[in-house]
């Protein structure tokens, strides 16, 4: 226990504080940049075809920002595109990066289903 706390009555008070001062102060910025990759779901294992080279802050950006990346990148529409990693869709397109666990040098796979629009 920290000193800090010990005029605190209530455990749970105590255990708040504690959170609180490790949110306060990261061991790492949140906007840290972080590098991944991006490949495509359907492409050759070994082939750098398609591949995009991404960097990304470390707790900040979204699937969702990643998607508009994407499709600005290979041209496809922001509807088209899913994320996939560990054979998981990010289906959750306000969560961020870390919140899908992915890490420095990981690859995520974008998936583009063309839909037709009669």
């Amino acid at each position: 226990m920290d000193e800090y706390d010990m005029d605190i009555d209530s455990q749970d008070e105590r255990a708040l504080n504690i959170m609180r001062r490790e949110r306060s102060d990261p061991t790492y910025a949140p906007d840290e940049p972080v590098p991944m990759t991006l490949k495509p779901f359907d492409g050759a294992p070994g082939s750098s075809e398609g591949v995009i080279k991404y960097t990304y802050m470390k707790e900040l950006t979204t699937v969702s920002e990643v998607i508009e990346d994407v499709s600005e990148h290979i041209g496809a529409k922001v509807y088209e595109i899913s994320l996939v990693r560990a054979g998981v869709k990010m289906s959750q397109k306000q969560w961020t990066l870390s919140d899908y666990g992915v890490k420095a040098d990981y690859v995520v796979y974008y998936k583009v289903d063309h839909v037709t629009v009669y």
